[in-house]
């Protein structure tokens, strides 16, 4: 496209349509408003001509109907119709008792649009004024339309040809003072490239005394183009900054992934050396304590004292080295006993850890509430194990001589399930070390048998499900633990 031609399809041809248009507009409105006050002229031209002819002529028409000359009714009928846009007049007698009532026409009624009136003929006789006849004159409006017609031909051709020359200089107007520059503007953007360096952008015209609007397109343009090199130069350098930071961050997470792998491999090293190291403990283990139980219950009393006291000092430690062994065994198993999740009832989980603790249920006459528990999603075994040692402390830490009172509710948390198991025991003080740390114990192991690992693996339970346990112990007496757990609609 010429560069120097306007556009047959851009913004020139869009405001020659423009012009066009609303020219047209005012045009018709013009036009419009021109022929209603010319009809309103004509038409009042013709009334106040029928007016005239009612207020001159019915006399003498009445005088000659009065003495019966047709021929002067005839010439003064010819003369009105040499009037402008009268084409018929006519004298009608209606003087009442006439064999013959006079009728005289002058002029042919058209079938066109007209205008008419009645004037009656008065006659004055013997001090009586009487009617003796009636004027019809008719006026066409032929003549009317006909300068209206030829008014809007005039005025249409001459709007048209005004049109058309305005809208062609207001093309060109446009063309030469706003879309040629819009076009080097255009063709700039489309070559422009903030990679580098680019030229100005300069139009080809005669510099205003004013700067314009295109002045002001231009020095914005210039301003965002060095705004947008800067810019770039900055990217750049961010970008290759990035790229470093991206290879430096790939490099630590290879060698964190080796790291975890190394210790994903090591916890599993661990996990085979805890299950070999106490199966294979257990059985010296079991026969250092048959032999010390069998030398007690042999050789009680035939020895001094203190050797009754040793052999008794070992049953006991071996029995809290084979308890720990398990609990060792049971925790390191928790994160290995990788079960499917399935849907079961908490209910049953907790009916059958009271199931396994009925013999201390039984000793200790603990009375245990359990309310509406739901169905939830996880591993039943591990869950009826949580309920397990978490009912068995209940249990175990009570004053001396005291009924264990414990309850166990459940209520729902938008998708997760909290779990309360209450007590009236000894309580627990929290505000040292953190008691779910393991082999962390509060009491001491002759007052309160143990391993202090026990709460450890409830807390590894309920973080493998997607859960959290927290401890409350009012400062009256009793605890309440609390562990989330997902309903059966939630999978963690």
């Amino acid at each position: 496209m010429n560069k120097h031609r306007p556009s047959l399809r851009g913004i020139g041809l869009r405001v020659l349509v423009l012009i066009v248009l609303f020219s047209s507009m005012v045009t018709l409105v013009s036009t419009g408003l021109q022929l209603y006050l010319d009809y309103r002229h004509d038409m009042g031209t013709i009334d106040n001509r029928l007016r005239d002819i009612g207020n001159s002529t019915p006399d003498s028409l009445a005088v000659a109907l009065w003495n019966v000359d047709a021929a002067g009714l005839r010439l003064h009928l010819d003369g009105l119709l040499r009037l402008p846009d009268i084409q018929f007049a006519e004298v009608r007698e209606t003087t009442s008792g006439v064999a013959k009532p006079l009728r005289v026409q002058a002029g042919i009624l058209g079938d066109g649009p007209s205008r008419g009136r009645d004037y009656p003929l008065l006659r004055e006789n013997r001090g009586q004024t009487r009617q003796i006849g009636v004027l019809r004159v008719e006026a066409s409006l032929d003549g009317v339309h006909d300068r209206l017609r030829e008014k809007v031909m005039i005025i249409l051709a001459s709007q048209g040809i005004k049109t058309f020359i305005v809208s062609l200089f207001t093309l060109y107007i446009v063309h030469r003072l706003i879309t040629r520059h819009l076009v080097t503007i255009a063709q700039y953007f489309s070559r422009y490239d903030a990679h580098g360096s680019a030229p100005p952008l300069k139009l080809h015209r005669r510099q205003p005394a004013t700067p314009d609007e295109l002045d002001q397109l231009t020095a914005s343009f210039a301003t965002m183009a060095t705004n947008l090199e800067a810019a770039y130069r900055e990217l750049s350098g961010v970008n290759a900054e990035l790229e470093r930071d991206i290879a430096e961050r790939q490099a630590r997470e290879r060698v964190l992934q080796q790291t975890l792998d190394n210790l994903a491999a090591a916890n599993r090293e661990l996990e085979r050396f805890a299950f070999v190291a106490s199966h294979d403990l257990q059985e010296p283990l079991r026969s250092i304590v048959s032999f010390a139980q069998l030398l007690s219950r042999q050789y009680a009393g035939q020895l001094d004292q203190r050797a009754d006291e040793y052999i008794g000092f070992i049953v006991s430690g071996g029995q809290r080295m084979h308890a720990l062994i398990n609990d060792l065994l049971t925790y390191t198993r928790v994160d290995g006993q990788m079960a499917e999740f399935t849907t079961f009832s908490s209910a049953e989980s907790c009916a059958q850890a009271m199931e396994n603790l009925d013999e201390a249920i039984k000793s200790s006459d603990a009375h245990i509430q359990v309310a509406a528990l739901p169905v939830i999603v996880g591993d039943p075994i591990q869950m009826m194990q949580l309920f397990q040692n978490l009912l068995a402390n209940a249990i175990k830490f009570q004053p001396p001589g005291q009924q264990p009172v414990i309850t166990v509710g459940a209520c729902q948390e938008g998708a997760m399930w909290r779990f309360t198991i209450t007590d009236n025991g000894i309580g627990m003080d929290l505000s040292g070390p953190d008691p779910f740390e393991i082999f962390r114990r509060q009491h001491p192991a002759h007052k309160y048998p143990g391993t202090g690992i026990g709460l450890a693996i409830c807390k590894r339970i309920v973080e493998r499900h997607g859960g959290t346990i927290w401890i409350e112990s009012p400062a009256e007496a009793g605890t309440r633990f609390h562990f989330t757990l997902p309903g059966a609609a939630h999978t963690p």
